[in-house]
């Protein structure tokens, strides 16, 4: 019949891979690398990456600058029912944005 069957079979699978990558190739997803990417800050402070807020009720709640200097202004130990907590005092000069550097957990 059709002397260069092989030729036509080789242009058929050719076609099909063509037409599989049409359908295919731009499905509009994004890589999934973005979801691997750790979220940092974009201010360091003194060269340092700034520590991220832990999943502590309080920081939940009360995240402005004004009820952040009232645990972090100096180092002082409370208790919020589960036992003796150590805040920290806040080792920088008084920023106006402390969610800026200091990321929350998700």
């Amino acid at each position: 019949m059709i002397e260069n069957r092989q030729l036509v079979y080789g242009l058929v699978v050719v076609a099909g891979f063509i037409l599989t990558w049409l359908i295919y190739a731009d499905q509009g997803v994004d890589p999934v690398a973005e979801t691997a990417v750790e979220e940092t800050p974009l201010i360091l402070v003194d060269g340092k990456v700034p520590p991220k807020l832990s999943n502590f009720p309080a920081h939940m709640q009360y995240l402005d600058e004004s009820t952040c200097l009232k645990c972090h202004a100096t180092e002082r130990e409370m208790n919020f029912g589960a036992g003796p907590v150590v805040a920290k005092k806040m080792p920088h000069e008084f920023r106006e944005n402390c969610a800026s550097c200091h990321i929350l957990p998700k």
